[in-house]
């Protein structure tokens, strides 16, 4: 069990498509993956990422792989994000794991303080698209993601995937970029979403310029770019951080 009730919803805290990124093939891979988004009160971010430890610690006390915590780094910059692995939809039955581990009232005490620290949160629940994404193993995974939420035009879905595989992902590995995850949101988010995450290795990378055109050459990326616009609604970017200090993995995570 890896959610949190609903009458105790705590941050678990995303970009799902970044979530795959701590799994070893060792490991089976997740089908689903949680992620909710917190906005934090300011003057409790302290007590918000003590709190956000002792979920963490409860998670790996109880055999979790992996527990992924973001951060907004451009954005709303009060956001938080984590991401569990969902193995299937049953393993949802029962308590949360959180009160598996510490018992009820040890649970109850810690959500009735986390509570208090946020104002919104949102969760969904992701599919992985795994034919879709790039994964170096020899190369670290990096601090800071650049990741894209994309509303694709109603029906066209099957052709943005098309135009991601045809002409996106040849783009970014032609560009060298060594991890790009991609995923929809299927339940808790808005119909014919798809998140896309890829590594930045410094932020000095922003300063070359788009990936596209770095890949194609300036009338390729624009060629390229002409094919997706009558697929998608709208997009929106941020830069997320990995805090190293709210995450963990034991499925053979390569260093930062």
């Amino acid at each position: 069990m890896i959610c949190m009730s609903a009458s105790r919803l705590t941050s678990v805290v995303l970009a799902a498509g970044l979530s795959t990124v701590w799994f070893s093939p060792a490991y089976a891979q997740p089908a689903w993956t949680a992620s909710t988004a917190t906005k934090v009160r300011p003057e409790r971010r302290q007590e918000f990422e003590a709190s956000l430890k002792q979920i963490m610690a409860a998670y790996k006390r109880a055999g979790i792989p992996w527990f992924l915590t973001l951060q907004n780094f451009a954005g709303d910059t009060t956001e938080y994000t984590t991401v569990v692995p969902v193995m299937k939809f049953g393993d949802l039955d029962g308590p949360p794991v959180v009160e598996k581990v510490l018992g009820e009232q040890g649970w109850g005490k810690l959500s009735l303080k986390i509570d208090r620290c946020y104002s919104t949160q949102t969760r969904q629940y992701a599919a992985r698209l795994p034919d879709l994404e790039i994964n170096k193993g020899d190369v670290p995974m990096g601090v800071y993601w650049l990741e894209t939420r994309t509303l694709v035009a109603q029906g066209r879905m099957d052709d943005y995937l098309t135009w991601l595989r045809n002409d996106y992902l040849p783009a970014l590995e032609k560009a060298g970029v060594p991890h790009f995850f991609v995923s929809r949101p299927i339940f808790g988010g808005e119909g014919g979403e798809v998140v896309s995450s890829r590594v930045l290795k410094n932020l000095a990378e922003i300063d070359d310029g788009p990936v596209l055109t770095k890949a194609l050459g300036e009338e390729g990326a624009r060629t390229a770019n002409a094919r997706s616009f009558p697929l998608v609604r709208s997009s929106t970017t941020r830069i997320v951080q990995v805090r190293s200090d709210l995450t963990y993995s034991t499925a053979g995570l390569p260093a930062h």
